[in-house]
């Protein structure tokens, strides 16, 4: 399959590559988001030892990586069958010979914390190799994982052995919504959105639908047999990640049927705001759960977190709690098609409204990364108080500014009475230069459209097909 997106993430290693001085990058991210397959890309052309960790002994590792070092020309061939220790291997990384053409070698160690986990003695090993020999040579190493909260407090904390050695960090997000739809080249507007909605910016998941199959036969096949990977997808990260996998389930499922506040997600739970704030946390260290505050919250506010919500930032966890979790027993019995013609097809629709919302967001960045919005925003997100809410609001720096807008993913056309609501809303925020961006599904009546034809109008029409098509490649990056 061809690679798709990362291009920032590509330059940014790429600059790293051509620096002049060593490099120690840490490159991590939740696991399936595409970190192997960035740096597998990356590594074309280079010189490159790469090496994939398994969950094994520290023997077993070291034979392996000692036949990727003898293969690579290591000294240690001619007079060793294994590297005793990682002191030992790791110091003959600067005797490996040069590429022909002089270029620098990359050592990639994919999913180190499994070294770690061996031999939790490695990060002091390649601090010390690094302090007095590594950090003068030609090499780029890469230090990957999957384990974001152990590569984030036991890696680059303060009080890791390799704290301040990293010349980049890269932690790599999803893909937006423009990369990730372009797994369906030959899919409609409206049923990639529906696909991002289902599976978010996840390279894994989306490589696991068929482009050439309907939306509706990639869901029934895809995800809801029982021999399908994304059918144990959620079940095997979290066991993989988490303990207590019952709890995090009535937490995440609490979330995905709307509870959203502490207190909410609490007394669905039935248990403690305190137990229920550290799952929170750990969910939310994996990517899974995000905390969102009004866009133009203070960052007093955000710190006391009195008016934060939690929502389930992955789409396809989302997805997998809506409507596979709450029909378990009918899909074991291999009731797929029923499942879908009875619980997800009526509801689709609406279960993407929120996900196109996020969609939206995600566009106007890019119009203001290229310009074309009618100022440049320093935030885009969403903003509520007690009795109104607005899907999408961006504004300056100087909080004077905004751009206020409305999502519907319907088939029918948005009529006035949206820009009605909105500006009625738009009035309780307390900004008074605003510009609207009403963001439509089903297009939008003569009506609305002569209001938003006016000369000056304050009012902007963003089509569904506007949505697939960007002004540069600038605001792709």
């Amino acid at each position: 399959m061809t690679f798709i997106g990362r291009k920032d993430d590509l330059e940014q290693l790429e600059e790293c590559y051509k620096g002049r001085k060593a490099q120690l990058v840490f490159v991590y991210g939740r696991r399936r988001v595409g970190k192997t397959e960035t740096l597998t890309q990356f590594s074309k052309g280079k010189p490159t030892l790469f090496f994939a960790a398994q969950n094994a002994t520290k023997e077993d590792q070291l034979t392996s990586f000692s036949r990727i070092m003898f293969e690579a020309g290591a000294p240690g061939r001619d007079y060793l069958t294994r590297y005793p220790d990682w002191q030992s291997a790791l110091n003959e990384l600067a005797k490996i010979p040069d590429a022909p053409d002089g270029s620098r070698r990359l050592v990639v160690f994919d999913e180190f914390p499994y070294l770690v986990k061996s031999d939790p003695s490695l990060p002091s090993t390649l601090q010390n190799l690094w302090d007095h020999m590594l950090s003068k040579t030609n090499l780029m190493i890469v230090i990957c994982g999957s384990a974001m909260s152990f590569i984030e407090k036991e890696l680059l904390a303060e009080k890791s052995p390799l704290y301040g050695r990293a010349t980049g960090i890269l932690k790599m997000k999803p893909l937006p919504y423009w990369d990730a739809v372009r797994f369906f080249p030959n899919y409609s507007d409206e049923d990639k959105a529906l696909s991002y909605a289902i599976l978010g910016g996840i390279p894994r998941y989306l490589e696991e639908f068929d482009p050439d199959e309907p939306l509706g036969d990639n869901i029934r096949r895809h995800i809801l047999r029982r021999i399908a990977p994304l059918y144990s997808e959620v079940e095997f990260l979290l066991h993989e990640e988490l303990r207590e996998t019952a709890k995090y389930n009535s937490v995440i499922r609490a979330i995905a049927l709307g509870a959203t506040s502490l207190n909410e997600i609490a007394t669905h739970t039935m248990m403690p705001n305190a137990t229920v704030a550290a799952y929170l946390t750990n969910l939310m260290e994996l990517g899974i759960v995000e905390r969102e505050f009004p866009v133009n919250a203070r960052l007093k506010e955000r710190a006391k977190g009195a008016r934060g919500l939690y929502q389930l930032h992955d789409n396809f966890f989302r997805f997998w709690y809506s409507f596979v979790f709450p029909y378990r027993s009918e899909l074991e019995r291999g009731d797929a098609a029923g499942v879908y013609k009875r619980h997800i097809d009526p509801v689709l629709h609406d279960f993407a409204g929120k996900p196109f919302e996020k969609l939206c967001r995600e566009w106007l960045w890019c119009q203001s990364i290229s310009g074309i919005l009618p100022f440049h925003a320093k935030q885009i997100g969403r903003w509520w108080d007690r009795t109104h809410e607005i899907d999408v609001m961006a504004i300056d720096d100087s909080g004077n500014r905004a751009v206020m807008g409305e999502c519907k993913f319907r088939n029918a056309p948005m009529s006035i009475n949206a820009l009605n609501l909105l500006r009625d809303r738009a009035a309780h925020v307390g900004i008074d230069r605003r510009t609207y961006y009403l963001f439509s599904l089903g297009g939008f009546t003569r009506s609305l459209i002569d209001v938003a034809s006016v000369e000056q109008s304050d009012v902007k029409l963003v089509g569904i097909e506007d949505l697939f098509t960007f002004p540069t490649d600038t605001a792709l990056a």
